[in-house]
Order: C-alpha cells, then structure tokens, then sequence
C-alpha cells in the first residue's frame, strides 16, 4: 500500500464536551461541530484531523490512512483483499463525516481497527488558535503519530505493517518490571520519522499514545503552563527523543489515552536512514509517570 500519511484519527466519547474542554483551553485547536453530532479538533486547513464521535466508551476508534489518488485508493483495497484481510467498504454517510471521497476499514492482527482513505475534502480556511499557538505541524507530514500496543504477537503485528505500506525507522528496546519491552517505530511516504509505533505494552484500550507537533518550543511551554493551571494529570515529564529529536511532554486526554505534545520533529531523506536500536528512549527527561 502506498500510505502517504496519518490523515486523521476517530475517537469515541460518551459525549463531546469534555473533548471541547480539553481543544480550547488545553491543547489550542480549534473545535468546531461536524457531522451527525462529531467534534472536529481542527489544527491545519483540513475540515479536522481528529473527530471526537459521541455515544461511544472512551479511547481511539480508529486510525485513518490517507493514500493519494483513488489508483492507489483500489491497489490498497485489493492488496488487502488478496492476504485475506477482511474489509468493510465505508458509505456516504461515514465518507461526509471524515470528509473525505471514500474509505474503507480493517482490523490489523493485533485486532486495531484501522482505515484507509483519498481524498480529503475541506474549505481550506485558515487554522487560528483560540490560545494562540503558532501552528500544528502537519503539511506534508500528516496528523503526527499514534502509538499502539502489540502484546498478542508482537512479531506478526510488526510483520503485518511491513507488508502494507511501512517501512521500520528505528527500534527502542527498553526494560519494564515485567522484562524488555520492545518498541518498534515506522514511516510511510512522507519525511516524518515515524507516523506508525508498535509496543510490547500492555495499555488498556490498546492505544499508547498520539502525538501533535507545533511549530516552537513556546508553545509546548505554554501548553505545560495550561496543564498545570487546569490540573490535567501529566503521564511524561518534558523531555527529548533520541530517534525523531522531539521535545516534548505527554498528558492525559479525555479518552484515556496519553498525548504527546512536542515540537522540532526531525525530517528524513530515507535513502540515507540508518536503522538503529537504542535502550533508551530519550536523551533528557520523559520521566514517565505512574
């Protein structure tokens, strides 16, 4: 599969203001009203990159994929077909809520519901803060990253996204009380040092973390004056990764999950990447909390 990007996320919510809370006077993303009920969390000219669906548990629902073309939309959709996986074409109803042309769904091993789409439909306005955060970093990049847990089998989970549309960036094996853990890190189609993670954690809900990334290292700053200010429990310390040269802190959202919230992500030439493990994960900081 020819992935060029992480185009969006769906998450549930029994409803959408806790999420409204936590856009507008946490993260500064604009929150905007969609479709059949859905927050749109806006950061860039898209219609939204994460749209918080309400009547749903807490927790990521879905990751979704973007491709290019609808070429590469059908060679996608087949490639699946052809190594079994089963797939579930998406309607019109569910493309005007992820404003996008078509979709379709599938569940990786690990049992991750996962969506692959083209052609994303938006009004381009402009992104403008409602706290004043310079910009989202997204063009030509995608969304940022999501992190998700492999502990059924962590090798045919790995195995499963080197065949559809990944390639490995890096490998963190680090020590947990139960053992080494290992951390698996994969890129697609756009410079970002990794859009797709993969661990050996046992995480409820299945989702470790998502990640954001914004334009200065003021912003992530400001951003951990607001957490503090509106008492949001903080799941890592600020820090900085060895393998994408992120800076950044983690926190805990309303779905459950953690956020990354970081600034200064590295942007490869994969023709000139080395892949390389590390026993750590970051070179300060990201001291992570219990």
């Amino acid at each position: 599969m020819n992935i060029a990007e992480l185009g969006y996320l769906l998450v549930g919510a029994p409803d959408v203001e806790d999420w409204r809370r936590f856009a507008e006077k946490i993260l500064g993303t604009m929150a905007i009203d969609g479709e059949q009920g859905a927050l749109y969390l806006k950061i860039d000219p898209r219609a939204f990159r994460i749209a918080v669906l309400p009547g749903h548990d807490n927790g990521l629902l879905a990751s979704g994929w973007l491709v290019n073309s609808p070429v590469d939309f059908t060679d996608a959709r087949n490639e699946l077909v052809e190594a079994g996986v089963a797939v579930t074409d998406g309607d019109a109803d569910g493309a005007r809520l992820r404003q996008v042309q078509d979709y379709f769904s599938f569940r990786d091993p690990e049992g991750h519901l996962h969506e692959i789409a083209w052609g994303p439909i938006s009004d381009f306005q402009p992104f403008v803060s409602p706290l004043g955060v310079t910009a989202f970093v997204t063009e030509g990049l995608g969304l940022g990253h999501v992190v998700l847990t492999a502990t059924k089998d962590f090798r045919g989970e790995a195995d499963f996204w080197l065949n559809h549309g990944f390639r490995l960036s890096d490998i963190l094996n680090v020590p947990t009380p139960a053992g080494n853990a290992q951390v698996h890190f994969f890129h697609c189609r756009n410079p970002r040092q990794h859009s797709l993670a993969l661990g050996e954690l046992p995480i409820p809900g299945g989702c470790i973390h998502v990640m954001l990334e914004v334009a200065s290292l003021d912003d992530v700053g400001r951003c951990l004056d607001r957490v503090e200010k509106h008492g949001v429990k903080i799941t890592a310390t600020l820090g900085r990764h060895i393998n994408d040269n992120m800076t950044s802190f983690y926190m805990l959202t309303p779905g459950g999950f953690s956020l990354e919230y970081g600034t200064g992500g590295k942007k490869m030439n994969w023709e000139e990447n080395v892949v390389f493990e590390t026993t750590r994960g970051s070179d300060w900081g990201h001291k992570f909390m219990a």
